[in-house]
């Protein structure tokens, strides 16, 4: 009947739009090898984590929209470093996603979208943290490590 097809396209949709959404991507690194991203994204929390498996350089960044930052770490660091988000800068969660698929479909696509992040390495962030301000995932991610403030910068030459 139409109500049972409505209700079935109803579900199809709703679980990609209330739950999780993981996109793989394979491609090749500088080295020869392949590097693999997984970004989990959950629509219901506002967030998107992604995993950057690469040997010694694999790291975790989860971009919490609901709390309005991004935590990033370097797995084979001890350390987290989080950043308040930028909102004309970091892009919204459905135009991340909309990259994702881009990057996924368009394996070797150019983009000059970058954003420079520094920290000072001497200063931690907190002694007492207020894990509520950061939410649970970035709680997850840093709670027992040294947490550094991290800044947007301007690009430069330097870094270009």
């Amino acid at each position: 009947s139409v109500f049972q097809v409505v209700c079935l396209v109803l579900a199809i949709f709703g679980t990609q739009s209330h739950g999780y959404e993981v996109y793989n991507i394979i491609s090749p690194n500088n080295n020869g090898g392949t590097l693999q991203e997984t970004v989990t994204v959950d629509n219901e929390k506002n967030i998107a984590i992604v995993n950057i498996h690469a040997g010694s350089c694999s790291s975790t960044t989860v971009f919490d929209y609901k709390h309005g930052y991004i935590a990033s770490r370097v797995l084979s660091r001890r350390a987290c470093y989080i950043l308040k988000m930028n909102h004309k800068t970091i892009p919204a969660l459905d135009q991340l996603k909309r990259y994702i698929y881009e990057r996924k479909a368009m394996q070797n696509m150019y983009s000059d979208k970058y954003i420079w992040v520094k920290y000072n390495p001497l200063q931690s962030l907190f002694t007492h943290i207020d894990w509520f301000l950061f939410g649970s995932p970035i709680k997850q991610l840093c709670s027992h490590v040294p947490l550094y403030k991290g800044e947007m910068v301007e690009k430069t030459r330097e870094y270009q």
